[in-house]
């Protein structure tokens, strides 16, 4: 056995750059494995959990394997000369050496469950239940950081210049020196390489977001968003004077928009709902199909309004009217969402609904898939002279353009709300309810910031002769998959 002569105590200034050197060598080796450090995923997503699991299991065997080593002690320390033993100058064992890297990490275990805890609080029922998460993490975190800057003070109040895990695990830290040691280079190659192959191909496989559908999140991005002033809604959207809700306490004006269409589904108790959700601006339609008591797919629309709390973000479903009879539902407790935004910006929707005679609470996750924008399946062009005479060029178009203004509609996709609207190749778009329009910004926006079912009053220009139309909103022109509007 190799024999490595020691002289006093390390200080605290080996003992930290020692620490700096391990860290980034290991967020080489993090980086590698997955293209960036594992801290950066989000903790509730399979893919995060993975990394970070096989993050804090790399961290173990490299501290704990190195300092139960012949080397007794990590790269980072041996670069400074100093090394771990026991309180009688031995060798410690691999199990102490564990015991020393986990009562190392207490204190980021206990910021990490306080950043859990923060988390969940965003996502959980009404009540009180929020402040009192926010406040037990808030706790934990400060916990956590007294356990560190206490720990690590202690280094400098102890006779033998121990930490708290030094003291836990009955350990020192010294200067040391004497005979060279191998270092087990084939078995650290073969960790890191086993490492990054886990990190590449099996955590790089695992989904990276909380959803189970990749699709785009409710979110106010004014780039595809709609940005003129809306079209008024049928009058089924009157709006909602009640800023008081049974589940998130007072209402407030919103001071964001959501324009689009959503498939949403979720669950009410063991029922599941399957519901489509037009939002223009803050207040928009959600139809709700949902297998009724007699086995019978039942149908009920509700006005849906986006409103600021307490809580954040908030969709409040109120007045719900039966489909097949056009008749409010007594018996359908109107929907209620939490729109929560998670540290990555990534949206999480969670439904609640008060229902049954007790009026019980019901929570439950909301799967959610973007359709894109309302839409009426046309192909437009923005006219000016130039692009009058290229059209007209065309042989093979069965129309000739005999104006230099306006939006010409190129083409009416079969089966479509324009088509069956009477909207034919060849119409010059002169007006969209009353407004005049003149380019296709203003036509794309007239059409994308109604809601479905909407019905527009076009005015156009077809052959020289003005003809109006009453053209309905269907779904769903979607920017990434479509040209159409």
């Amino acid at each position: 056995m190799t024999t490595i002569s020691t002289t006093h105590y390390a200080s605290i200034g080996k003992r930290f750059v020692a620490v700096l050197i391990d860290s980034l060598l290991l967020q080489v080796v993090f980086f590698i494995a997955y293209g960036k450090p594992p801290i950066g995923e989000e903790l509730s997503t399979p893919k995060g959990i993975a990394a970070n699991v096989l993050a804090t299991l790399i961290g173990w065997v490299y501290f704990a394997v190195m300092e139960s080593s012949s080397l007794q002690a990590t790269f980072g320390k041996r670069l400074l000369s100093i090394i771990v033993t026991d309180t009688d100058g031995k060798k410690i064992s691999f199990g102490r050496a564990t015991l020393r890297y986990l009562a190392k990490s207490l204190w980021l275990i206990i910021f990490i469950f306080a950043l859990i805890v923060a988390v969940r609080s965003q996502t959980i029922s009404a009540g009180k239940a929020n402040t009192a998460y926010l406040a037990f993490a808030g706790l934990l975190i400060l916990v956590s950081l007294g356990v560190a800057l206490v720990g690590y003070l202690m280094v400098f109040f102890t006779p033998e210049k121990q930490a708290l895990h030094d003291m836990i695990a009955r350990c020192v830290v010294v200067n040391g020196g004497g005979e060279p040691v191998n270092i087990p280079w084939k078995s650290l190659i073969a960790l890191a390489v086993g490492y990054i192959i886990l990190g590449r191909v099996v955590v790089g496989q695992l989904p990276g977001t909380a959803s189970t559908n990749t699709v785009s999140p409710i979110s106010s991005n004014t780039q595809t968003a709609p940005t003129n002033t809306p079209t008024p809604l049928p009058n089924i959207l009157s709006e909602n004077n009640n800023q008081q809700n049974p589940l998130f306490g007072e209402l407030l004006p919103a001071n964001t928009t959501i324009y689009g269409v959503w498939e949403l589904n979720f669950a009410n108790g063991v029922v599941q709902h399957q519901a489509l959700l037009s939002m223009r601006g803050t207040s928009g339609l959600m139809a709700v199909r949902f297998p009724g008591d007699n086995g019978v797919t039942q149908t009920v629309r509700q006005n849906m309004t986006l409103w600021s709390s307490a809580k954040g973000l908030v969709l409040v479903g109120n007045n719900p009217i039966d489909v097949k009879t056009n008749t409010p539902n007594l018996t359908y407790a109107p929907d209620n969402f939490l729109i929560a935004t998670r540290p990555d910006n990534s949206v999480v929707l969670r439904n609640y609904s008060l229902s049954g005679a007790n009026k019980s609470l019901t929570e439950s996750p909301v799967e959610r898939k973007f359709l894109g924008y309302p839409s009426i399946g046309i192909n437009m062009v923005e006219l000016t002279p130039e692009k009058r005479n290229e059209v007209n060029q065309k042989s093979n178009l069965p129309f000739q353009v005999t104006t230099d203004n306006g939006v010409l509609v190129l083409s009416v996709n079969a089966n479509s709300t324009a088509s069956r609207s009477g909207v034919k190749p060849g119409d010059v778009i002169l007006s969209i309810n009353g407004n005049n329009v003149s380019n296709l910004k203003q036509v794309q926006n007239a059409i994308q910031s109604s809601g479905l079912d909407t019905v527009l009053n076009f005015n156009v220009d077809r052959n020289g002769e003005n003809v109006s139309l009453r053209v309905s909103v269907g779904c769903c022109y979607n920017p990434q998959q479509s040209t159409k509007p």
